[in-house]
């Protein structure tokens, strides 16, 4: 009997302790729903979309903003030019050719940031990119967590009413992030 208590009562902590690290395991929480009324506010002044399409969402930047709709990563440390600017939240890790259209319904500066690692091929395509201005000050995620999302690369344009297009990625696995900050 002394047994099989001892078992029922190791059974219950591998499942607590199981729990416990379930909640803190950023992709273990996946398919954050999209904020419909925030999306329609925000589109009428701005609309992002990606080719091929992906589930999205906006939310204002501030330090804990959930990264992206599929992880549970958040943005711990936002850099002070970011503040009051709107994060464009796609999927983590985007395929190979995805591009991006930015219509801009008003002159904003339009900030496009990404993992320095694992970038699609970003580092490449904004090399040959006109106007834009590499910061050297990122936005960095999961802080705590070690250290895969120190290292962000981050770019700004300021734009005019109008359209503009990001190239197709050229690798797998495009993690990166769009904010828009209105004049």
């Amino acid at each position: 009997m002394k047994n099989i208590l001892f078992i029922i009562n190791a059974t219950l902590l591998l499942v607590l302790i199981s729990c416990k690290k379930s909640e803190k395991n950023p992709i273990t929480k996946k398919n954050q729903e999209p904020n419909i009324e925030f999306i329609n506010q925000i589109e009428k002044k701005v609309i992002i979309s990606l080719k091929p399409e992906v589930k999205f969402s906006y939310d204002s930047i501030k330090q804990g903003v959930l990264q992206h709709l599929d992880r549970n990563y958040t943005y711990d440390y936002i850099p002070k030019e970011l503040i009051n600017s709107i994060l464009y939240q796609g999927i983590h890790r985007p395929a190979k050719g995805t591009s991006v259209n930015i219509e801009l319904l008003e002159p904003a500066t339009i900030y496009f940031f990404f993992h320095s690692i694992v970038d699609g091929g970003y580092t490449e395509i904004f090399k040959n990119l006109n106007g834009w201005e590499q910061c050297y000050d990122t936005p960095k995620y999961d802080i705590h967590n070690g250290n895969h999302g120190l290292t962000m690369t981050m770019y700004k344009k300021i734009a005019e009413k109008g359209v503009y297009q990001i190239q197709p990625t050229i690798k797998d696995k495009a993690c990166f992030n769009i904010a828009i900050k209105f004049d």
